[in-house]
């Protein structure tokens, strides 16, 4: 907490993401000092659909590991995270502990796995149901929506994620060299 003349002042809890860049949300958390913790939804191994399949170059009906998070900074939740993959590249990772760490981290130290490239869209939608009550926002509430696939070895699809976030945890930056 910040005190302003003895008075609790809430922080400016944001997360700036360079687009040109891909980096761990969890690393740009620390950075920033913030404390965090996740409360993990969904941990499981489940059968591809059409959408997942095709994002993921699968055949249909694959294993894909499934993985749901609430990410909660500064004791307020700010953002719920979704994310399939392949199981044939993750063997095994339901049984770890998911909720410690950078999901990246474990991935680079349990699998060898870099990303190398990130395809995103953004969008603001209207919250649902359910993302209202984890995020604790009111009615007619607008969220952040962010849903991409990110890649290793030279374009091979890795994962396809979701995250939906309170509007004003990400900030994010461009920068462009006109040079080149």
């Amino acid at each position: 907490m910040v005190y302003n003349g003895g008075k609790p002042v809430k922080k400016d809890v944001y997360i700036l993401r360079n687009i040109n860049k891909f980096a761990s949300v969890t690393d740009a958390i620390i950075s920033r000092e913030f404390s965090y913790r996740y409360h993990v939804l969904e941990n499981s191994i489940l059968e591809s659909n059409r959408f997942i399949s095709k994002a993921l170059d699968i055949p249909l009906a694959s294993k894909v590991f499934c993985f749901e998070k609430v990410r909660v900074v500064e004791d307020e939740p700010r953002s719920i995270e979704k994310v399939y993959i392949d199981y044939k590249k993750v063997p095994g990772i339901e049984k770890l502990d998911l909720s410690k760490e950078s999901f990246y981290s474990i991935l680079s130290r349990e699998y060898g796995i870099e990303i190398n490239q990130s395809e995103e869209e953004i969008l603001i939608v209207e919250a649902n149901e359910k993302e209202r009550q984890l995020l604790n926002l009111k009615i007619d509430s607008e969220v952040l929506l962010i849903k991409g696939i990110t890649y290793i070895n030279n374009y091979e699809p890795f994962e396809c994620f979701e995250i939906v976030s309170v509007t004003d945890f990400y900030k994010f930056r461009s920068v462009l060299n006109l040079d080149e």
